[in-house]
């Protein structure tokens, strides 16, 4: 059984640096954010993605508030398309899943927030937010054939 999420090696610098630029609070919370990116952009790509060294990692008590474990299960769920993933003994499958999802969203705020240098970390992300809000097609969803 996992005790810690553990954040990907090389982008644990990136929590570091949004939590001391006050995007996020906590870590915890980055992961969080992280994690809903990398599902809304990158969900086709979680099981090809391995992660080649974990960082030091966040404890698992962290995220044991009903939401975090909602959006951790529900993860698990849709990738997994069965409800026999949130049982106890998947709990490191649930968990492993999470890190890949959250690695693919830090690479992305590490782009928006550092790469691209806004002029704050903060605009990096609302950008970023703009981008997950806007259907792919350019069109206002559920307004096909009204038109």
């Amino acid at each position: 059984m996992k005790d810690r999420i553990r954040p990907p090696k090389d982008l644990e610098e990136v929590l570091d640096k949004l939590k001391d630029d006050k995007v996020f609070d906590t870590k915890q919370k980055g992961m969080m954010f992280a994690a809903a990116v990398g599902y809304s952009l990158h969900r086709d790509k979680v099981d090809s993605t391995e992660i080649d060294q974990l960082g030091e990692g966040i404890r698992l008590e962290y995220f044991e508030s009903q939401d975090d474990v909602g959006f951790i299960d529900a993860l698990a769920v849709a990738t997994r398309k069965e409800l026999n993933v949130v049982a106890s003994e998947r709990q490191e499958e649930r968990v492993e899943l999470f890190q890949k999802y959250a690695f693919l969203g830090l690479k992305e705020m590490k782009r928006v927030c550092y790469d691209e240098k806004p002029e704050y970390p903060l605009y990096g992300i609302l950008k970023l937010i703009d981008q997950l809000d806007k259907p792919d097609s350019g069109d206002l969803p559920g307004l096909e054939g009204l038109l």
